[in-house]
């Protein structure tokens, strides 16, 4: 515990000169302030391992402020991480309530139903979710996912190319995109034709 105290104190330096900073800065008001230096410190909490007290500090925050975006989404990152899925999925549906085309706040939704094997929720969210921004290859790959682990590989399919082609710089891996049978099936057709 000492270690990751000295190492709270190590991040805490650039918090503090930021927040020293923000002080003398007459076009920010001490609201704004003193959120900027929570979100520092809960940062600075986070990445020394302080997991308690980085929420602690993000909740801070949301007594004042139920709806910022920012440390909602920070907030459902930090149980993400953590595989803590289920407990990351309130922090999400609240960003997507105060902003409902907030594409990362869904796409992180559906990582979380994906994760805890939900699938057909991780459908719905990521159709929303591509409805608005139809070229997001993240939430095209990962909806070619559910519909695999669910067993519609042509759906899958459909997905898996879409985001190959929204893809330009080819950065869209997947391991089978179909399963044997379908691929057998589909190698068959095209000899037929």
């Amino acid at each position: 515990m000492g270690l990751r105290i000295l190492t709270y104190f190590f991040y805490m330096m650039p918090v503090l000169g930021s927040f020293m900073k923000d002080l003398m800065r007459r076009d920010l008001s001490f609201s704004e302030v003193r959120t900027n230096y929570l979100l520092g410190k809960a940062n600075a909490f986070e990445r020394a391992g302080l997991f308690e007290h980085a929420v602690i500090a993000y909740e801070r925050i949301l007594k004042r402020d139920g709806e910022c975006v920012p440390v909602l989404l920070n907030l459902g990152g930090l149980y993400y991480r953590r595989g803590k899925y289920e407990a990351a999925l309130p922090y999400y549906e609240s960003v997507i309530r105060a902003n409902p085309k907030h594409y990362l706040g869904h796409y992180w939704l559906a990582m979380c139903y994906f994760n805890l094997s939900r699938y057909y929720g991780a459908i719905n969210t990521l159709e929303e979710v591509i409805e608005f921004l139809p070229t997001f290859k993240d939430a095209l790959n990962l909806i070619g996912q559910c519909y695999e682990r669910i067993g519609e590989g042509a759906k899958a399919e459909h997905y898996y190319l879409q985001a190959i082609r929204a893809d330009s710089a080819g950065m869209i891996m997947h391991a089978g995109i179909l399963s044997p049978q379908t691929r057998h099936q589909k190698e068959v057709e095209r000899v037929k034709h």
